[in-house]
């Protein structure tokens, strides 16, 4: 397989001799046609602009009288190195004017010079292309009639030197041998030294990517330009920040719920044990160890579900059921449960009476993103601590704020509180405890509900977090 680099390179140098093969089409190839067509056609419209000039005297014979006429000729004569007959119904020359080298005609010149002029005579512009026959000279002779009227005057016939446009081309070749050399050794050196400057940096990338495959995530490119294949660097590195972040994330799971999970485990294993062989006969031992059991594989169970609930968010594997809610029944009810759970903790609830709008959602979904939410801030608030929950009315949406009174969020972890796993730090700079599974469920399911959501806190002056929630008339889709 062909490398980039490789690639990148043959397809300039084919580029490159793709514009030297026209170029010498164009030059060499085409030129005497180009150049013919072009030079004829200039001389012939010089040459018309004399005639109509003569054919406003009373009588070509005044032609010798007329200076300015003659001095247009002259100058036509020896700017393009031609030579210029007039000659009246009689076949008489009545002025000549030639730049010096087309007097003498052989007489293959002279048959072609009186049958252009017999043309010309009989009123139709003519022309003929001759070669000399000693030197091989090529001239083109043009037959232009002189009328009056219908009437025709006379002729101008008009010799025109071929060989120049052969030696420009002879010249033009030499110059093109020379570019064409000139060119191929300039490209070379250019279309190697860019296919590297594209290729070294996507080498670069596609190393850095086989490391993160490795795990080697520390890694990182470093700048290689302001361009895209930069800020595809750039983006590489992004990912391999997020990458190194995740594993470690995940490595702090792993030992955080082995943890979560231990505990749990050996309590209710120890209470088990301790009801079996010592407090079987004492009830109120009995009920408190049982209590335990009972909290203990709750938590448990609540760990387990956290896990379970967000794989299936991100694998894709839940969908919403929308369905019309009242968000005041919704918030009554959950207040009534967390205030019977939270028996020093209070809920309050800021506009949620008054507001009378009907939402849509998925009404499971939502109360577990309440639950989520009002949990974590119960858990981040003291005991003489109050959370509130907060509603306010827009044109289509209602805007929910849960806000709490506890420690707050530092200002590097608010950008990273909905990902999976993540624990921010505590005021004493040591880090959460619980899974960090429960905001990244919340963001999962207000993703699904297609609804802005966001964290506002500063560390030491609580937290404050909202989303929106679309109401029954709002007209939108999920």
């Amino acid at each position: 397989m062909k490398s980039i680099r490789a690639k990148l390179w043959g397809g300039m140098m084919i580029l490159v001799v793709v514009i030297i093969v026209l170029l010498w089409l164009f030059q060499i190839v085409f030129l005497d046609k180009f150049y013919t067509v072009l030079e004829i056609g200039e001389v012939r419209k010089s040459a018309e602009s004399i005639v109509t000039e003569i054919e406003k005297l009373s009588d070509v014979n005044q032609i010798n009288n007329e200076e300015s006429i003659q001095a247009n000729i002259e100058k036509y004569v020896y700017e393009k190195h031609l030579s210029v007959e007039i000659i009246d119904n009689d076949y008489n020359v009545l002025y000549q004017k030639t730049s010096g080298s087309n007097m003498n005609m052989p007489g293959v010149m002279q048959e072609a010079f009186l049958d252009v002029t017999q043309k010309a005579m009989s009123g139709e512009e003519s022309r003929q292309e001759v070669t000399h026959p000693k030197y091989g000279y090529k001239f083109t002779i043009i037959g232009i009639p002189i009328m009056n009227g219908n009437i025709d005057k006379g002729v101008l016939i008009v010799t025109m030197p071929m060989a120049s446009i052969q030696e420009t081309a002879d010249i033009l070749k030499i110059q093109l041998i020379i570019i064409t050399c000139v060119l191929l050794i300039v490209s070379l050196l250019i279309s190697y030294r860019l296919s590297n400057k594209f290729a070294n940096p996507i080498s670069k990338i596609s190393r850095q990517a086989d490391r993160y495959a490795k795990g080697e995530y520390h890694t990182r490119i470093n700048q290689i330009s302001d361009d895209e294949i930069g800020k595809l660097a750039k983006r590489m590195n992004d990912m391999g920040e997020a990458l190194e972040r995740n594993d470690v994330l995940q490595k702090e799971l792993i030992a955080n719920v082995s943890h979560e999970l231990r505990t749990p485990l050996t309590l209710i294993r120890g209470y088990a044990e301790t009801l079996r062989d010592v407090t079987g006969e004492n009830p109120e031992k009995r009920e408190k160890q049982l209590g335990v059991i009972v909290e203990e594989s709750e938590r448990l169970r609540n760990i387990v579900e956290d896990i379970l609930n967000l794989s299936r968010l991100q694998a894709g594997a839940v969908t919403l059921e929308i369905e019309k809610f009242s968000l005041k029944e919704m918030l009554t009810s959950i207040k009534e449960h967390f205030e019977l759970g939270e028996m020093d903790k209070h809920l309050d609830l800021v506009g949620v009476l008054e507001l009378e709008e009907i939402l849509l959602g998925d009404k499971n979904k939502i109360q577990q993103v309440f639950y989520n939410l009002i949990g974590n801030a119960f858990h981040h608030s003291m005991p003489d601590q109050s959370v509130e929950v907060a509603a306010v009315p827009n044109e289509n949406t209602v805007r929910i704020e849960v806000r709490d009174q506890g420690e707050g969020i530092a200002e590097e972890d608010i950008e990273h509180v909905f990902e999976r796993y993540y624990k921010g730090k505590r005021l004493d700079g040591t880090k959460g405890d619980g899974t960090g599974l429960g905001l990244a469920i919340v963001k999962s399911i207000l993703d699904m509900h297609q609804v802005p959501y966001g964290v506002e806190s500063k560390l030491g002056e609580g937290t404050v977090f909202w989303f929106e929630l679309k109401k029954e008339n709002s007209h939108t889709s999920f």
